[in-house]
């Protein structure tokens, strides 16, 4: 028994310098993580928006459901609970009554709604596309742009680089050079993808 005594001491010493070296690491995690990543699935122009009295997205979720009429004629309803995102680095719409003010970002599984974001469209005068902030990143193979706020875009093959007077000859080039706030990204609403980005400059 005697023999076994520092054999137990040495297993359980080193269990707990283990558990405190995990322990450190997922505080780490915590505290450089950047946003969450949100995968968009559907980019819409709103024609209408009904919501329940008192309805709210403070705090992350939705208070109340919403009913919003798509562009291309569907009838979308979020129910109390849904997800909201931040809308970090793009403006939100807040203007339910004119007609086709507000573009739908939004993550979908079927037919409902993962999370979501209403952002201010570029014109409301029928516009198919949306201005967003500029890339950070591909991943997947470079069929996905990442945006800054942490959201996923699809990307076309062959996105169109606009920039006067400076040429790239890849995006991933032109995201090196000219990142986030240095260009915007233009997602074409029916094909529900990023199909041009532009630099600042």
């Amino acid at each position: 028994m005697n023999r076994r005594l520092p054999l137990i001491i040495g297993v359980l010493s080193l269990s707990l310098v283990l558990l405190i070296a995990l322990a450190s690491v997922t505080r780490s995690n915590k505290l450089v993580s950047g946003p969450a990543i949100h995968k968009v699935d559907l980019f819409a122009n709103v024609t209408s928006v009904n919501v329940d009295s008192g309805w709210s997205d403070a705090g992350g979720a939705t208070k109340g459901a919403m009913r919003l009429v798509l562009d291309d004629l569907r009838t979308l309803t979020i129910p109390e609970g849904t997800m909201v995102d931040n809308y970090s680095g793009v403006q939100r719409c807040t203007d339910f009554s004119a007609v086709g003010a507000c573009d739908l970002v939004a993550d979908m599984l079927g037919e409902g709604v993962v999370w979501f974001a209403l952002v201010k469209a570029d014109s409301t005068n029928g516009s198919t596309q949306l201005t967003l902030p500029g890339l950070v990143d591909m991943v997947d193979g470079g069929s996905t742009g990442v945006l800054s706020n942490g959201w996923h875009v699809k990307l076309i093959n062959g996105v169109k680089r606009t920039c006067k007077d400076t040429d790239t000859s890849t995006l991933r080039e032109f995201i090196t050079k000219f990142p986030d706030s240095k260009s915007s990204s233009i997602v074409n609403l029916t094909r529900d993808a990023i199909t041009e980005v532009r630099c600042s400059a």
